[in-house]
């Protein structure tokens, strides 16, 4: 039996991906595969940094890594970007560098931030104006008629997902490790809510063909993070932080 440990969607939460990291540290995990999305938000991006490298694990690149780096190229600029530009050092922004988009670990998983062509898309979520629907399995099974591993890890959405396709393949979305909830904007706006704050992750146990998956949600001091983000300015990430939902008050 190996078993792995799935991360994604950090976003700077030190202090989450440290409860992470130690739950991880006091279980028989093979391999850690950590789904991109590193920095990039209202908290400590250098500190995550740091830890990352201290910890051997598979990283891919998520679409807020990519936009890093295409602020720091060219003119590309969100509402946060330069405090998290000036924190990062010239080795952190090195090893953005080197992250591939997808990867493919041990013949068994393909690993993806978004879908398997895009970081910045939903791999199960369909987004429209009557709400958020998970793609039926048809659709998915579609999407994916290309990819030859048996499980496709995807993050992005930040909520823990698991969809069994009837051709035997598995999607999982382990949640996010540091940001449950965040209001999204596209051509709906839309509120994408793990429903707790906790710090989350995915364990797959693999035993031959037989594949076990545990959702594990880990309490840190999520106030504390949430005053880090309201001391830097962020208030609505102080809030998704503390709730692992939207506020009545930040509803659209």
């Amino acid at each position: 039996m190996r078993s792995y440990a799935i991360i994604s969607d950090i976003h700077g939460n030190s202090l989450a991906l440290k409860a992470v990291l130690d739950d991880i540290g006091a279980r028989k995990i093979d391999r850690i595969i950590n789904l991109g999305d590193h920095f990039f938000g209202a908290l400590e991006p250098e500190t995550v940094a740091d830890m990352l490298r201290a910890s051997k694990m598979l990283c891919i690149s998520g679409n807020t890594d990519r936009e890093i780096l295409e602020s720091i190229d060219g003119d590309f600029d969100k509402e946060g970007m330069s405090r998290v530009k000036a924190e990062l050092s010239d080795k952190s922004i090195a090893w953005l560098r080197t992250l591939p988009k997808t990867e493919s670990c041990d013949g068994l998983f393909f690993v993806c931030h978004g879908t398997p062509g895009s970081d910045d898309e939903y791999l199960l979520e369909k987004v429209t104006a009557n709400g958020i629907f998970v793609y039926n399995d048809e659709e998915l099974i579609g999407k994916l008629a290309h990819i030859k591993e048996r499980i496709i890890l995807c993050g992005h959405s930040h909520v823990n997902r698991v969809v069994y396709l009837s051709n035997d393949k598995i999607i999982l979305n382990p949640g996010s490790v540091g940001l449950p909830a965040y209001l999204g904007n596209g051509e709906h706006r839309f509120a994408m809510e793990s429903m707790t704050p906790h710090a989350k992750y995915a364990i797959v146990h693999t035993d031959g063909d037989n594949i076990s998956i545990e959702h594990v949600l880990c309490a840190y001091d999520w106030n504390a993070a949430s005053e880090a983000a309201l001391k830097n300015g962020n208030e609505k990430w102080s809030k998704y932080l503390l709730y692992g939902r939207m506020p009545k008050e930040l509803r659209f």
